[in-house]
């Protein structure tokens, strides 16, 4: 506002609430909606805000951190296998940034961001796995292991995960919203892009 600027397209995350009281599950969750919260109050802006399941890309920190983990592990604890995730692909999440930058129908409204199918965790980590080469067993852990091993896990100087992500995954990550018209795309499937991200051992390493 203080540079002149009136155009903001801000990407949140899926899982925030629209009413202030609510507070998220977790700390991540509740700063996505503080800031939210600041981007409505703005007056002087044209805002639209994106809320995204889980990005998927090339050089992701998702699919290609569990390909990794399954190429150096004999097995994957599995943290709240049963999660439930709408990933979209990085490259329809910026389309639709793109156009929605010049379009006067979208200010002042919030649209969640998903692709066309819902996995599990547990679905998500084998299908990195095959992908990736590497196919491990999956062993799903109980409640209160699971963040016993979380609260270990987000000691390492890259996390694969924290006792937040844990806690943000105690509600689905996923819309029921259907996807508005003014976005311009139609969301490609994981099922189609993801063995490409892994071609010729094309995944980001990790450790």
């Amino acid at each position: 506002q203080r540079a002149g600027v009136r155009r903001l397209v801000h990407v949140s995350a899926l899982g925030v609430s629209d009413d202030p009281a609510v507070s998220g599950p977790s700390r991540y969750l509740r700063s996505k909606a503080a800031g939210e919260a600041h981007i409505r109050q703005a007056a002087d802006l044209d805002w639209t805000i994106f809320r995204p399941s889980v990005v998927f890309g090339a050089d992701d920190a998702f699919l290609n951190l569990f390909a990794s983990m399954q190429r150096r592990l004999p097995l994957v604890p599995l943290a709240r296998p049963q999660a439930k995730f709408q990933p979209i692909w990085v490259e329809d999440l910026a389309r639709a940034i793109v156009n929605v930058i010049d379009r006067p129908a979208t200010f002042g409204k919030t649209y969640d961001l998903v692709g066309p199918q819902v996995f599990t965790l547990r679905e998500l980590v084998r299908m990195a796995g095959t992908w990736g080469g590497h196919p491990r067993p999956i062993i799903g852990l109980p409640s209160g292991i699971d963040r016993m091993v979380a609260g270990i896990m987000e000691m390492a100087p890259v996390p694969p995960m924290t006792i937040d992500n844990l806690d943000s995954m105690s509600i689905d990550n996923v819309s029921s919203q259907a996807l508005s018209p003014e976005l311009g795309i139609t969301p490609s499937s994981l099922q189609t892009i993801g063995p490409a991200m892994f071609a010729g051992g094309n995944e980001r390493r990790y450790g």
